[in-house]
């Protein structure tokens, strides 16, 4: 089985984009429209990386960055933040923020390019 990506992301297409790229690489992808179920899929199968939108009905994108560093299942997993928000950074903790925070739009190569220097390549 090959690597695991977590896509936690409540736009369709924009999760479908991230999906396809991936996918074509090789990474094994789950898909979650919303934090809670980000969470509880995260819980059920450990992946080697999140993908993690902020901006997300009922729980953030922020709330569940959170939680999911507290958790003992998935507190070593690393996040890259997906976002269109700007100010982005200054909504962690220097010593607790993502691992990575990538704008939207954004490049297939950049993606791919991030979740490397993190977790390598698929196989």
């Amino acid at each position: 089985m090959g690597k695991t990506i977590l896509i936690v992301e409540d736009e369709e297409a924009v999760r479908e984009l991230e999906k396809f790229i991936l996918e074509q690489q090789g990474y094994d992808v789950m898909e979650a429209r919303d934090g809670l179920e980000g969470l509880a899929k995260a819980e059920f199968r450990k992946p080697d990386l999140i993908l993690l939108d902020l901006m997300m009905p009922d729980v953030s994108g922020g709330r569940m960055f959170d939680e999911m560093k507290r958790h003992p299942t998935t507190t070593g997993i690393p996040i890259i933040v997906v976002t269109g928000k700007p100010d982005a950074h200054e909504m962690f903790d220097d010593e607790i923020g993502p691992d990575n925070v990538i704008m939207k739009p954004f490049e297939a190569d950049t993606l791919l390019g991030r979740i490397r220097d993190h977790i390598g390549e698929p196989a």
